[in-house]
């Protein structure tokens, strides 16, 4: 039988709820927990080799800098209070992130020398900051006006590095174009979705959005053509049923991992995702996985994808090795080493399954341009999950 079974088990207590899993691929897996700490573990030994102290309050957010295949050391927390960078080699934090609001910060992703942070509402509205690495002085940009609840979501472009899209409780997932200076004209296209749990580039112009209702859509990035063309997003709609779940951990290069409650024995599916298509009939399925406790994480190396890892809410940083098969996991939703300018027409840049996109057109939700007035009413959400 297909599957995967439990190799070894970090614990870190049952009231220490395991939040992020992010590989520092020459030195080990790293782990951020809700007592604000940060657990290095080694590759073979699945022991905790490097502990870090962050601070006292939970961590929202953890993230390699650069998030590439590389022998970087630094990584990022997001918290209560700061966003904070460390070096796992000297175990010293190298940067302290604030904002003039004091807001939290919930959100972050990393590339090409970059890092950008988004916060939770405070006044009017969230606000996004973008930082060089080689200078954690002052934001090299600020987006301050463009999300009027939470930033859940940031994702840089892998190809493009003048691209940056971000996901909010208000329901927008917003994209922007960075060559423009001003942020109006740097707001190239709005997605108007649901209150966004997590979204990102499924292919070099295609858009995926996970919202916290368990809805999920996969939309198209506009072009620079002075024609407005607003196509349909391939939209799932709710997928707790159709996926045999309660909620979507989250959406990876090749997989999707979701959890499902079942009585105190809950289960973690992994999805095969091909191209924009989730394979349901080669689940995989891991009962009692976390107990009946959330699923926060789950990374499969593509290294060695003989390998799962997956955190939760019971304390637990598991391990798990395929007993007959495993995934063919790839390192990025497509080949990131090409670079290049996605607004670039004459590049004929292939999308996948774009033709697939017919069979549920009746049930498409149109793309609106959100106004660029800021607006004063905020969205009444009640996050999914919250870490403290």
């Amino acid at each position: 039988m297909a599957g995967y079974q439990l190799v070894e088990n970090a614990n870190f207590g049952a009231n220490n709820w395991c939040m992020n899993l992010q590989p520092l691929y020459q030195h080990g897996l790293l782990t951020s927990l809700s007592n604000g700490e940060v657990h290095l573990l080694d590759w073979k030994t699945h022991k905790t080799i490097t502990t870090i102290k962050t601070g006292d309050v939970p961590i929202n957010k953890l993230k390699i800098i650069n998030n590439d295949f590389n022998n970087e050391s630094l990584f990022a927390t997001a918290s209560l209070d700061s966003v904070k960078i460390f070096d796992i080699r000297s175990k010293n934090c190298i940067a302290t992130l604030h904002n003039d609001k004091n807001s939290p910060f919930l959100s972050l992703d990393s590339r090409d020398d970059r890092l950008a942070c988004g916060t939770e509402l405070s006044g009017v509205d969230a606000e996004l900051f973008i930082y060089d690495i080689r200078n954690f002085d002052i934001p090299s940009r600020a987006l301050v006006d463009s999300h009027h609840d939470d930033i859940t979501d940031i994702k840089f472009h892998p190809s493009d590095k003048n691209i940056l899209l971000s996901g909010s409780t208000d329901g927008y997932t917003n994209i922007y174009d960075l060559t423009e200076e001003e942020e109006d004209d740097a707001l190239h296209q709005v997605i108007n979705y649901a209150s966004i749990h997590s979204c990102g580039w499924i292919s070099p112009r295609r858009i995926y959005t996970l919202s916290h209702m368990e809805t999920f859509a996969i939309s198209e990035l506009n072009d620079k053509s002075d024609e407005l063309k607003e196509p349909q997003p391939l939209d799932f709609g709710d997928i707790r049923e159709s996926w045999n779940c309660n909620y979507v951990v989250d959406i990876y290069p090749g997989y999707i991992a979701t959890g499902k409650s079942q009585e105190g024995q809950g289960s973690m599916t992994i999805i095969p995702l091909v191209a924009e298509n989730p394979q349901i009939e080669s689940s995989i399925t891991i009962n009692n996985a976390h107990g009946d406790d959330v699923i926060r994480d789950v990374f499969i190396p593509s290294q060695d994808s003989q390998m799962m890892y997956s955190c939760g809410e019971d304390g637990n940083v598991k391990c798990w090795k395929a007993n007959t098969r495993s995934l063919t996991i790839p390192e990025g939703f497509w080949d990131y080493s090409s670079k290049f300018n996605v607004f670039d027409t004459e590049r004929d840049i292939a999308m996948d399954n774009n033709d697939s996109n017919s069979a549920v057109e009746d049930t498409h939700k149109k793309h609106k341009k959100k106004s660029k007035t800021k607006k004063n009413k905020k969205t009444v959400h009640v996050p999914r999950f919250t870490p403290y």
